[in-house]
């Protein structure tokens, strides 16, 4: 009886699953207070697309077993990661700045209804083989249940600018485990309702406004490895740094003189910032007091009109103490 219980369930979600809708999909997110404990979300994403799985490590046991046959194998690590990539709801993606850097200072702005959060370069780890503060989340996939991925840590943040399009933001995570729970009820941030778009964006070099920027991307790299252990699991036991946090710059200029060709030829640093609004006082201020370029490829491609994609690196400021900060101005305090 109790048999065919559990395949009349699984024929009912596999009928379900086939009506499954992207559109129904949803994410869920809150902190953790110890590593890999999962708790229930807080706050609520709409997405545009996510990849976040969990895939099986697989190791032979044998070699010499009196057969031509492929004999069996064994499941090993069990290993969770993936994207997430979201508009710039100027809400939202201070989870994700949270996620990234770790590091946060805030103060209460216009008598209490705004807040203003500084995400700044990375100053500390969150605990002894955690590298940064870790959260669970819940992904809805219109599949009658929820994945929850426990122990959650951003490894990558790239936010992302051009003309027609929002603030896009994708964020980079590797997590501890991953299981099934039910689906709980969203409530998505309903004050600003819009985010971040390429109309209200400006862009300084040095401290003066230029228009020749014509898109923008900024990558946060953590250097981040899941690294397991002998401690009676198949989950990653800690993950920890190879290597320092990594800010760069990128993005297409008009090619309309030698400005900043010969700031590139000279590797003279500057202070860029990229200030973005929405109604209401809203706001997102990127700021990277010492930004050289790194690439700056000139050539004619065909009669076109010239431009030239850059790259460039944010080198951490002595003075300021970072390398580089972004200021959230909106309704949420608590990051």
């Amino acid at each position: 009886m109790k048999h065919t219980f559990n395949l009349l369930q699984r024929y009912v979600a596999r009928a379900l699953a086939l009506h499954a809708q992207g559109t129904l999909g949803y994410v869920g997110i809150a902190k953790e207070t110890t590593f890999g404990t999962a708790v229930a979300a807080t706050d609520y994403f709409e997405i545009m697309s996510e990849n976040l799985s969990e895939t099986i490590d697989r190791f032979p046991t044998r070699n010499a077993f009196g057969g031509f046959y492929e004999p069996d194998d064994y499941a090993g690590a069990r290993r969770v990661a993936g994207d997430l990539v979201m508009f710039g709801h100027p809400v939202s993606i201070g989870h994700l700045l949270k996620a990234a850097f770790n590091t946060i200072s805030g103060s209460a702005v216009l008598s209490g209804f705004l807040h203003t959060s500084k995400f700044i370069s990375t100053k500390s780890e969150f605990a002894a083989g955690v590298a940064g503060q870790p959260f669970t989340l819940e992904v809805h996939r219109d599949v009658t249940s929820s994945h929850q991925y426990a122990g959650a840590i951003c490894n990558r943040l790239q936010l992302s600018l051009a003309p027609n399009q929002d603030l896009r933001v994708t964020a980079g995570w590797i997590a501890q485990a991953g299981s099934l729970i039910a689906k709980t009820s969203p409530t998505f941030p309903g004050s600003p309702t819009d985010p971040f778009t390429f109309e209200t964006a400006s862009l300084s070099i040095a401290g003066a406004a230029t228009a020749r920027w014509e898109s923008f991307n900024m990558t946060v790299n953590n250097n981040l490895d899941g690294i397991l252990a002998l401690n009676a699991s198949q989950n990653i036991a800690r993950v920890r740094r190879r290597g320092p946090q990594e800010v760069r710059i990128s993005g297409v200029l008009d090619f309309t003189d030698v400005a900043e060709y010969l700031d590139f030829k000279n590797q003279t640093e500057r202070q860029i910032q990229l200030n973005l609004t929405r109604a209401n006082s809203f706001s997102l201020l990127i700021d990277a007091p010492r930004f050289v370029y790194t690439t700056f490829p000139t050539g004619i491609p065909g009669r076109d009109r010239l431009t030239v994609g850059v790259d460039g690196i944010c080198r951490y400021s002595v003075g300021s103490g970072l390398a580089v900060s972004l200021q959230l101005t909106t309704t949420k305090s608590n990051y």
